[in-house]
């Protein structure tokens, strides 16, 4: 079978999430990625398609639609997965409408790629994809929305997001005292809502000891050191930046007992199994698909309120203050490798394309 995969992304998540467990898929053939730019060439059985960028206009976009089409006749394409829905969902879509090939689709941000933005493009989104032949959702919140908005739920396929190899085998490594109480490791932007992890901080600085780091680069980085001031908490936070290096995130995320996640929206973002992979205890908002692998109290703590610190603050304080509490939910936090795995992927996509394959 080959496939034509239309996503951007970057390298990392590309190769990790997307390609590696298509390319385990017994299935598979071959995988043909149209997107602006080439990637890391991971063996003979990957081909990055990049049409000429003429312009940074959406007019570009209309013209991979064509390119799309040029290849599935060229390559002799089966299948056409696209991933996350603006712009590369559209593009896939609208090129297996115009070929009559199969189109599935990858949602790897949870059902906010379908909402966000508005009432409007929130029905364009549902119009447009409750037509793809497969979709594929990081969890059953996601499910259960796609399945509200009357998709059909055979359609819907459980697909994990995964971290890279090297977090799924941390927890092989010898560890010592870990240096950071506290890991906040994302974007910082206003729906990460790290301002409220500060706050929390704030509160329970002078009931414990308390070290937290904050890895991530965005449009609210000024205004959370400003915020640490103001709070005077400096003493206890390290701004750390973008971390691109693998060694470096596997590094700041050994030395850290406890991750945190404020999301006021969320998928299933990577950065919860690359901790939990770890033995980084996850305490996390109830958005998303994200608790789907926490179990509250057993493997990690779940709090409701995103915009009031005080729940957060009670749960790092019971962590804080409970060492055996922290090392036991740390040992069941990285059993989190046992049921994900780019093999576990591979069987899904195995599955999907035998559906696939018994409708032509």
């Amino acid at each position: 079978m080959n496939v034509l995969l239309v996503a951007k992304l970057s390298n990392q998540t590309l190769t990790e999430n997307i390609l590696s467990p298509l390319l385990k898929s017994s299935y598979v053939d071959h995988v043909y990625v149209l997107r602006d730019f080439p990637g890391d060439m991971i063996d003979g059985k990957v081909t990055y398609l990049s049409p000429e960028k003429v312009s940074e206009s959406r007019i570009r976009h209309i013209r991979k639609v064509v390119a799309g089409v040029r290849y599935c006749s060229k390559y002799k394409i089966d299948v056409i997965i696209g991933v996350l829905n603006t712009p590369h969902g559209y593009i896939g879509k609208a090129i297996g409408a115009m070929t009559n090939i199969p189109y599935i689709h990858i949602t790897i941000a949870g059902h906010r790629e379908f909402w966000l933005g508005g009432k409007i493009r929130e029905r364009v989104n549902l119009a447009v994809f409750r037509k793809a032949r497969i979709i594929t959702v990081t969890g059953q919140q996601t499910l259960a929305y796609l399945v509200s908005k009357g998709f059909d739920a055979d359609r819907i396929v459980v697909l994990p997001n995964l971290p890279n190899q090297a977090f799924m085998d941390s927890n092989m490594q010898e560890e010592g005292e870990r240096k950071y109480d506290i890991v906040s490791f994302s974007r910082i932007d206003k729906n990460k809502n790290i301002g409220l992890l500060l706050r929390a901080v704030s509160r329970i600085k002078n009931e414990c000891s308390v070290k937290l780091i904050v890895a991530g680069d965005g449009e609210e980085l000024d205004n959370l050191k400003r915020m640490a001031k103001e709070l005077a908490i400096g003493e206890y936070i390290d701004f750390v930046g973008y971390i691109s290096d693998l060694e470096d995130k596997l590094r700041i995320y050994r030395n850290s007992r406890i991750f945190v996640s404020c999301s006021k929206g969320e998928g299933f973002p990577v950065s919860l199994l690359e901790a939990m992979s770890c033995g980084c205890v996850p305490v996390v908002s109830n958005v998303g698909d994200i608790v789907d692998v926490i179990r509250h109290g057993t493997n990690g703590f779940v709090f409701n309120d995103v915009d009031s610190e005080m729940e957060l603050a009670g749960c790092l304080m019971r962590l804080l203050s409970d060492k055996e509490l922290v090392d036991k939910t740390s040992r069941e936090a990285r059993k989190i490798v046992e049921s994900i795995s780019v093999e576990s992927n591979a069987g899904i996509w195995d599955n999907v394309f035998a559906r696939i394959t018994a409708r032509q």
